[in-house]
């Protein structure tokens, strides 16, 4: 389709984030933009798929400052979406799709989106989720109805119908450097997700603090296989676009199918967990592949030190001779970019999260929020323009976030004598597996909840693929001999199957302190032991 020559109501307003689309279209038209499934939109076409589903979604009632949530894997259409609404100054939500319903439902009711986009796969679990809301948000089917064929979700619509007019309302525009584009659900200190807001104005600034510091070239390919229910997935995206570059969407990831997607495509980034890393110099694909075109690794791991080395050079033997490496540490409400350690210094100090980006002040803080020696343990704090707006519907867990006037991280840091800064460990009692937070209470009222348990302690352990594993020491009630594999199996049928144990431990007892609290430290102690 043409473009309706509206002109968006931004005249004066500083540079937001829709306004990439538009920039690209006017001076990269004919560059690749979005490539998945081998099927390659250029940045015209780019823009013209976005103004198409805008005035699709002005047909169902979105406008500006309306929230549209979506269950389910990567696409090109997800991407899609994101920008449309960006521009439309209206709010993409995206959902878990590891999560189950009950969870789901939790997040739809805090959101209350006038839209579920569903993938097929998983309207089973949207259905189930809405049931019991109040408000329940229309369904928008993208993919085949239960019959194979293109269709709605019962009381709903296809995506096809997004895309199909008549167009007889008018679409809104983004407005203000404030207006929210994102709501992003993250664990928090209660154990229930937080919906971090996260407006054009976090999201400009941080890439704009990020792009120097990475060294992305013009026109360069990232692949992206990270879920789009984070934050990573949407960051790492904006970055290359703002160079006018492309992005490789991945539906899920496949060592093999990324390994082929990276040499197919000649992509230069991406980012990469431990264990997804390693999956790919594994896996049969890679002893014959050309990766000379990979120059950037963007990583974030609490322990990188041994795997990311031997990463580095398994590409560089694969051909990627100027690959360098990046330690990202960051949080959704902070933005990835919090501090990054450059290609230049990751290989000398590969287990340094480095400096903090030009843009945000960071500061080590200790509990009367005083900043603390040089190479003393305090709190990583970071104030600045490049954070989230707080979270959905909860006042009070924002000011806590803020408390001081700084967004506390939770993480516990050090600082050595030329400023680059040390993750030691977390404040919060939260584990860090495969990129998923997993918050410990939430695991832990799952298994006190199942007959055979009297105690139990859960927490993370290192390890080399996860970042952590999420342990559980557990005390049986008497007489039973309830096993491992049955608790484990108890938490995923109630909560996401990546918060369940990958460890069970069984103990006599927990040790406490006199007050009554478990002493998660001394259990972690004893397993980190090597057995005499």
């Amino acid at each position: 389709m043409q473009h309706d020559g509206a002109q968006p109501e931004t005249t004066g307003l500083p540079y937001l984030l829709s306004d990439i689309v538009a920039d690209n279209a006017r001076w990269a038209p004919d560059r690749p933009a979005l490539i998945f499934n081998d099927r390659t939109l250029t940045w015209a076409a780019f823009a013209d798929a976005v103004a198409t589903l805008q005035h699709g979604l002005a047909e169902q009632g979105v406008t500006r400052g309306s929230r549209v949530a979506v269950l389910d894997r990567n696409s090109g259409d997800y991407v899609l979406l994101g920008y449309a609404l960006a521009g439309m100054g209206a709010v993409l939500v995206p959902v878990n799709m590891w999560l189950r319903p009950a969870e789901i439902s939790y997040i739809l009711n805090n959101c209350q989106p006038l839209l579920l986009v569903v993938g097929s796969e998983f309207l089973a679990a949207a259905a189930q989720a809405i049931d019991p809301l109040p408000e329940k948000p229309r369904l928008v089917l993208r993919g085949t109805a239960t019959d194979g064929q293109p269709g709605s979700a019962p009381g709903g619509i296809s995506w096809h119908d997004l895309l199909d007019g008549p167009w007889r309302k008018q679409v809104s525009r983004a407005k203000s450097w404030d207006d929210p584009h994102l709501v992003l659900y993250t664990s928090g200190t209660t154990g229930r997700p937080k919906g971090a807001i996260i407006s054009h104005r976090r999201s400009v600034l941080d890439a704009l603090n990020a792009l120097p510091v990475f060294g992305i070239r013009r026109f360069e390919r990232f692949f992206c296989y990270m879920p789009l229910f984070h934050t990573g997935a949407w960051d790492y995206l904006k970055l290359y676009f703002m160079q006018r570059g492309a992005a490789v969407i991945a539906e899920r990831f496949e060592a093999e199918s990324a390994v082929a997607q990276i040499e197919r495509h000649r992509c230069n980034g991406m980012f990469g967990v431990p264990l997804v890393l390693r999956q790919m110099v594994e896996s049969r694909a890679w002893e014959r592949a050309d990766l000379s075109s990979m120059r950037l690794i963007a990583y974030a791991n609490y322990d990188p030190s041994t795997l990311i080395l031997r990463i580095v050079e398994a590409f560089r033997e694969r051909g990627a001779v100027d690959l360098g490496i990046a330690n990202a540490y960051g949080l959704t409400e902070g933005g990835p970019y919090i501090c990054i350690n450059r290609p230049e210094d990751a290989l000398k100090r590969p287990l340094s999260i480095g400096v903090p980006v030009p843009g945000l002040q960071v500061a080590l803080l200790d509990e009367r929020m005083a900043e603390v020696p040089q190479g003393e343990l305090g709190e990583i704090c970071v104030r600045g323009p490049a954070l989230m707006s707080g979270y959905l519907n909860r006042p009070e867990a924002t000011a806590d976030a803020f408390a001081g006037g700084w967004l506390h991280t939770g993480d516990l840091g050090r600082v050595d004598e030329d400023g680059f800064v040390y993750l030691v460990d977390r404040k919060k009692d939260m584990i860090r597996s495969a990129g998923e937070n997993v918050f410990a209470k939430e695991v832990e009222l799952v298994l006190i909840g199942h007959p055979d348990v009297r105690e139990c302690a859960v927490f993370g352990m290192p390890d080399d693929d996860y970042g952590e594993r999420v342990v559980a020491a557990v005390v049986r009630n008497d007489a039973s001999d309830v096993s491992a594999e049955t608790l484990i199996a108890h938490v995923r049928q109630t909560i996401a199957g990546f918060k369940a144990p990958r460890q069970v431990i069984f103990l006599d007892d927990l040790p406490k302190t006199p007050a009554g609290k478990i002493k998660k430290h001394e259990i972690k102690k004893s397993l980190a032991q090597p057995a005499t």
